[in-house]
């Protein structure tokens, strides 16, 4: 069975880029453009991963990863933020809300495939 990762983000352009690149590597890729369906999704897909765009008009991918402190399903869940600042303070934030990477916005495809990995095998893992 293929991993699943859900990538949350309000740009469906780079959501489309993300399923591009990450089906090519076999994996089964969900995406979501409303953060405000993201439990809903999570219930529905069970993911193994979530990539999370920390700026988004309608909640940010800091308050999604709040909301989602102490609910055991997703505790578990690698999360990896995606956004286009790379500021020390932003990637302090996205620790504290539990999302074990934060990759810079314009990447490498080669860059996000290996953090993807890097997750999906235990090694970005952290509670929120």
């Amino acid at each position: 069975m293929n991993n699943v990762i859900l990538a949350i983000d309000d740009n469906e352009d780079f959501l489309t880029m993300l399923k591009d690149i990450l089906d090519d590597e076999g994996y089964e890729v969900r995406t979501l453009a409303d953060p405000g369906k993201a439990e809903e999704y999570i219930d529905r897909y069970h993911p193994d991963l979530l990539l999370i765009d920390v700026f988004m008009p309608q909640r940010s991918g800091f308050n999604l990863l709040e909301d989602f402190r102490g609910k055991g399903l997703y505790e578990n869940i690698p999360k990896i933020f995606l956004t286009c600042l790379d500021d020390d303070v932003e990637k302090m934030t996205a620790k504290a809300c539990g999302a074990g990477q934060y990759l810079t916005k314009p990447f490498r495809p080669e860059e996000l495939l290996k953090m993807v990995k890097k997750g999906l095998h235990g090694e970005s893992r952290q509670a929120t």
